[in-house]
């Protein structure tokens, strides 16, 4: 029998005498030559029986939460004690437990205002503990519930259903869009001179009958089929970091030793939110706010609390125009002193286009074209690369597939100009690609809501990314203490009643 087994059975009852015997079994396996992996399993199944045991006796140390026949509130209400104890059953990460306890209403059949040991405990509402549901979503956030449950049970021994798993998903996913939206200011003096918005979209697989109809404002963001679009918005600040625009060719091309990620200034404290359509009740009926406005909104916001005076923020995204006219709407008042950056990756890859329709396979000529129009783009000239395209189109007669691709390009150039002074950006150490955006999209959404096999329902989809976009920020353990404060308030508003109860065991 493992050790494991002997304190389930009650063999051990005294935690020290475990722990010696744990101790012994260690000092045998190094003797005999025994594997690390034994022992690493043994201890890990022994120290969870041995946390089991530790919270039962936890549990029985409270008593039975007696505060006399009856409690008056601070409001002057009176609360009388239930007849008989109630069964309380409580989920830790340690296995499951239970304890009995009196309850306090206002009279016989009347809703229970104080659970004194619940309040005693700091407990939450259900029978998972706080701990738990925090466990249990580590792995959520990471891997489908199925793969999550498989996790959970093989590294804490204990079985979650599924179906759990999800609802803990979706209640956190509630209390995380409250955090997200109410994010306390950063100190002025941690952030960076530049603050920085950006945005884009990324598609999330749906059962197909769920996928909702396009909306306006959308009409460049939503996909046909399965997909609903996710507006994915971030706001950040940065410091100034000056280029020139060799140097930013040589990284595009990958050319000579590039810069070391310690020379280049740190995003500082980089938020995120991930938003699809949704839908809300008028009074008459309902009306769909697209998720660019769920997103963007919430973005103005961000700006709004963290801008500080006279400070320039910068609006950096690819070309989709819905996105940059709902960010322009939702900013209304803070629509001052904003630079408008298109993303440069983009534009090299319409470059990219430009230079095969005219170069064909012939691979280093292709290189050296797309090379020598970037650089003209870098130095501020986008404007003198479409004329140049469009004569060389004329000239050679361009016709076909390749003749779309360099009007593409040239329309895309052409529409956004004012969003490509590059010579200017680069001078004053603006960001010049969204990075920040396309890593989110990647990270937030498609690691998570991509994987093989995966339709999701609109409201798993949101609540998931709600859930994501906390660990995806760093924003995770701020929000689980967050929480547990915000949940306390509410679920224990007498806790004050039990400052002189001693429970018998100790007072003994």
């Amino acid at each position: 029998m493992m050790i494991a087994d002997e304190i389930r059975s009650g063999k051990y009852t005294n935690i020290a005498k475990a722990a010696e015997r744990l101790e012994r079994f260690v000092t045998d396996a190094a003797q005999r030559g025994g594997s690390l992996h034994e022992v690493e399993t043994t201890c890990l199944e022994t120290l969870l029986a041995m946390g089991s045991q530790l919270v039962d006796s936890f549990l029985r140390l409270q008593g039975d939460g007696n505060l006399g026949p009856t409690v008056e509130t601070e409001q002057g209400v009176t609360l009388y004690r239930s007849e008989e104890t109630q069964h309380r059953r409580i989920r830790t990460i340690f296995g499951e437990h239970a304890f009995h306890s009196y309850t306090y209403a206002r009279g016989v059949k009347k809703k229970t205002e104080l659970r004194p040991l619940d309040a005693r405990m700091s407990l939450p509402e259900g029978e998972f503990s706080y701990l738990l549901e925090e466990f249990s979503q580590y792995f959520c956030v990471e891997q489908a519930f199925g793969q999550a449950q498989q996790a959970f049970e093989k590294v804490l021994g204990q079985k979650v259903p599924v179906d759990s798993l999800e609802r803990i998903s979706r209640r956190l996913a509630t209390e995380a869009k409250t955090f997200l939206d109410q994010l306390p200011t950063p100190a002025a003096k941690e952030e960076g001179e530049l603050l920085v918005w950006t945005a884009d979209g990324k598609g999330v697989p749906m059962i197909r009958e769920n996928v909702e109809p396009v909306v306006p404002f959308a009409q460049g963001g939503e996909r046909r089929g399965n997909r609903q679009m996710a507006t994915v918005a971030a706001v950040y600040s940065v410091d100034p970091y000056p280029r020139t625009p060799e140097e930013v060719l040589a990284a595009l091309f990958r050319e000579g030793p590039r810069p070391k990620r310690s020379d280049r200034p740190k995003p500082c404290h980089k938020r995120m939110v991930a938003r699809f359509a949704r839908i809300y009740e008028d009074g008459e009926g309902t009306i769909t706010v697209p998720g660019s406005f769920e997103a963007l909104s919430w973005a103005a916001e961000e700006v709004r609390k963290r801008r500080q005076a006279g400070q320039t923020l910068l609006r950096l995204g690819d070309g989709q125009e819905d996105l940059w006219q709902v960010g322009q709407i939702c900013l209304e008042e803070q629509y001052v002193n904003v630079i408008d950056i298109l993303d440069i990756l983009h534009v090299s890859s319409y470059v990219w286009s430009a230079a095969r329709a005219f170069c064909g396979k012939n691979e280093p000529a292709v290189r050296a074209f797309a090379r020598e129009r970037l650089m003209t783009i870098l130095q501020g000239n986008a404007r003198g690369v479409i004329r140049g395209l469009r004569r060389m189109a004329t000239e050679r007669e361009l016709s076909g597939q390749a003749a779309k691709e360099v009007t593409t390009a040239c329309g895309y150039f052409e529409k956004n100009l004012h969003r490509m002074r590059y010579d200017e950006y680069l001078a004053a150490g603006y960001p010049i690609a969204s990075g920040v955006i396309e890593g989110a999209c990647r990270h937030l959404v498609k690691d998570r809501m991509e994987r093989s096999g995966m339709r999701w329902l609109p409201e798993g989809a949101q609540a998931m990314l709600d859930v994501r976009a906390l660990e995806v920020c760093g924003l995770w353990d701020d929000f689980q203490t967050a929480r547990q404060s915000v949940d306390l308030e509410r679920l224990h508003p007498h806790r004050q009643l039990l400052d002189n109860y001693v429970p018998f065991a100790l007072a003994a």
